[in-house]
């Protein structure tokens, strides 16, 4: 601690001292481990390590690792100071004059960047010290921010007006009011490292269940930057409100709850690092999903952490608040902007050959081409216009999530059928207009599996065309009795066909179809998974569906209704949100032992329309009627179980 000091000719003289702990002194002290009253000594030492057991996770100790002895040394430094640590000093004002001094006080203050805080302020008009005599007081402070500190103090008495030689005083009122000041400088270090990072459940048997999808797993990294080791004293997560936190760290040793640093560990030595898990459940759970906005920063809670340097010295620290940053999604590729060469001066363009004479566009080909008859019956069929983006009815927006809602993991056995319980959460956002209706939807739920692989891979070189794969002579121009030495496999007149009952097939509209289309149920697409991975084929076989592969659900309405539990209901950007939920029971078989994938699942939407409140269909209703099938959500996997 560094200070100013005032002139020499004052009367009164000020000291600081810092209040700490006194140490242990050290004295080596040689030993030998084939001596046996020297390791009689070591065990009988209230400072050794040595035991009669070997400690836990550590090897047998036979002599002191600090070299300490039983004696009590006074710190000949003002040290260091951390964070979280309280600064206790000892102030004393001394009367060096021989005479009385009245009106003595003494003020000290803290003094850092952002703040000016008032420690003690003594003494006053009454106080006088006779020849000898000491104002004493100690102060005290928890270290609440880190760099520079400031201890200043400031000391006032009156001139006694028998004495000579009475210095510059700074009150213009009273001339014999004297001040001085002292300034102690030091600095604050943390004295502790803590990181943090936030997992959130990717599980599939996690995210079907509400209670284990919401969950956030705080994992927490603590390293010890004091110079000396630490031991924690209390290490607890106070959670914001919303969220109930559960310390992982604590395990249950014959009925007592006891922290996994205990004994051998509880002391963090220098640079150590520990790691700490806490587990933060929402008080409220909801059916469907909570999706936050990307970059947007949810607030966790703090961790208040007390601990005992050396000797006992008491800190404690209250970290800042923990969040949890959604990330953004990523960004597009940034294109390259256009280039000012021409193509033919570029690095990576394509060099001729010199010899090679430069094509022409308009050089005729060294071979007849195909009759311009040909070409020009294709070109020449009359395809529908595509619809008007205001005659097409845009398709409305389905949110679907399943839920677990039963599962019974115990009793899976091989060849024994199992039932899984689903519940299918559903909601729309539907115009304003649309709000005092309902949105009645037809569903199909489809099993899916790994495509058929190939047998023999597909060879792709190119074989010489049989004679039969030349362009047929009926459709060359008249004139022209030689083929064309280019062969394809492409067959135009199937190809015009199709173009041409493609074109009545989109000209038909839906108010041609007959009364009873609605009950006529399309194809549906392949059971196969969109994008395949290879890598978990192996894990998808060990469980698979029983019965048929898809299953047409009863009808479901979605209503507005009183809010599903743990969600909020409501008009949102002009839109109502209607919900409904429908049980699902599926049936599976396990065939082979070890753990297993279930899955997966296809949600088809046949058909939708709005009913009204009488349950009658609304005007527009036919005209809001899906024909076309479409794909509302797909679930690779839907639980993970063990099969006995």
């Amino acid at each position: 601690m560094s200070s100013s000091d005032g002139p020499a000719t004052h009367l009164l003289s000020l000291k600081v001292m810092r209040v700490s702990r006194p140490a242990l002194a050290s004295a080596w002290q040689p030993f030998y481990s084939s001596s046996p009253s020297f390791s009689a000594h070591s065990t009988q030492s209230i400072l050794s390590l040595q035991g009669n057991t070997p400690l836990p996770g550590h090897p047998k100790t036979l002599r002191d690792l600090t070299q300490a002895s039983e004696l009590l040394t006074l710190p000949s430094s003002f040290g260091s100071i951390q964070l979280g640590e309280t600064f206790s000093s000892c102030l004393s004002v001394n009367n060096e004059a021989t005479t009385e001094i009245g009106m003595v006080s003494l003020k000290v203050e803290m003094q850092t960047v952002s703040s000016k805080l008032v420690l003690a302020d003594i003494g006053g008009q009454d106080t006088k010290l006779s020849p000898g005599d000491t104002l004493e007081n100690v102060v005290h402070h928890e270290i609440k921010e880190l760099g520079q500190h400031v201890l200043a103090c400031t000391v006032s008495y009156h001139f006694p007006p028998s004495s000579r030689g009475i210095p510059a005083s700074e009150e213009t009122s009273d001339p014999n009011l004297l001040t001085f000041r002292k300034f102690y400088k030091f600095v604050v270090t943390n004295p502790l490292s803590v990181k943090t990072k936030v997992h959130a459940p990717k599980s599939p048997s996690a995210l079907m269940v509400p209670a284990e999808r919401d969950k956030v797993f705080l994992e927490v990294h603590i390293q010890n930057l004091t110079p000396e080791p630490i031991w924690f004293e209390q290490m607890r997560f106070e959670a914001v409100e919303g969220w109930d936190a559960r310390d992982a760290n604590v395990i249950d040793v014959e009925g007592e709850q006891q922290s996994l640093y205990t004994g051998s560990t509880a002391l963090m030595q220098p640079q150590d690092m520990r790691q700490y898990i806490y587990i933060l459940s929402p008080k409220s759970t909801s059916l469907e999903p909570v999706v936050h906005v990307p970059g947007t920063i949810v607030p966790l809670g703090r961790i208040d952490i007390s601990w005992r340097s050396s000797y006992g010295e008491p800190g404690r620290l209250l970290t800042s608040m923990l969040t949890r940053r959604i990330p953004l999604p990523p960004q597009p590729p940034q294109t390259q902007p256009a280039s000012a060469l021409p193509p033919y001066l570029k690095r990576g363009s394509t060099s001729t050959t010199p010899h090679s004479p430069t094509p022409r566009p308009s050089s005729p080909s060294p071979y007849r081409a195909r009759a311009a008859s040909t070409v020009s019956g294709i070109s020449q069929v009359a395809l529908p216009p595509p619809p008007s983006p205001s005659s097409a009815i845009p398709a409305t927006t389905i949110e679907a999530n399943l839920v677990l809602r039963d599962l019974c993991r115990d009793s899976i056995l091989v060849g024994r059928p199992f039932k899984v319980l689903f519940t299918l959460v559903l909601s729309s956002l539907l115009p304003s207009e649309k709000q005092q209706q309902r949105l009645r939807l037809s569903l199909v739920i489809q099993h899916l599996c790994f495509p058929p692989t190939i047998g023999s891979p597909v060879s792709t070189t190119l074989k010489p065309a049989p004679p039969e794969s030349f362009s047929p002579r009926t459709l060359s121009s008249p004139g022209f009795d030689s083929p064309s030495p280019a062969y394809t496999t492409f067959n135009y007149p199937l190809a015009h066909q199709k173009l041409l009952v493609a074109s009545q097939e989109q000209s038909t509209t839906k108010d041609s179809l007959p009364d009873d289309a609605s009950n006529v149920v399309p194809s549906l697409p392949p059971p196969y998974f969109d994008k395949v991975d290879e890598t978990k084929r192996q894990g998808t076989y060990a469980v698979t569906f029983s019965g048929l592969s898809a299953i047409i659900l009863p009808t479901v309405e979605l209503e507005m209704s009183k809010p599903l539990p743990g969600t909020e209901t409501g008009i949102v950007g002009g839109s109502a949100k209607h919900q409904a939920t429908l049980d699902i029971e599926l049936d599976y078989v396990a065939l082979r032992r070890g753990f297993a994938a279930v899955g997966g699942l296809r949600l088809l939407l046949m058909s939708e329309k709005y009913v009204g409140d009488s349950g009658e269909e609304d005007e527009g209703g036919a005209n809001e009627r899906v024909v076309d099938i479409r794909t509302l959500k797909e679930w690779n996997v839907v639980s993970e179980v063990w099969v006995s």
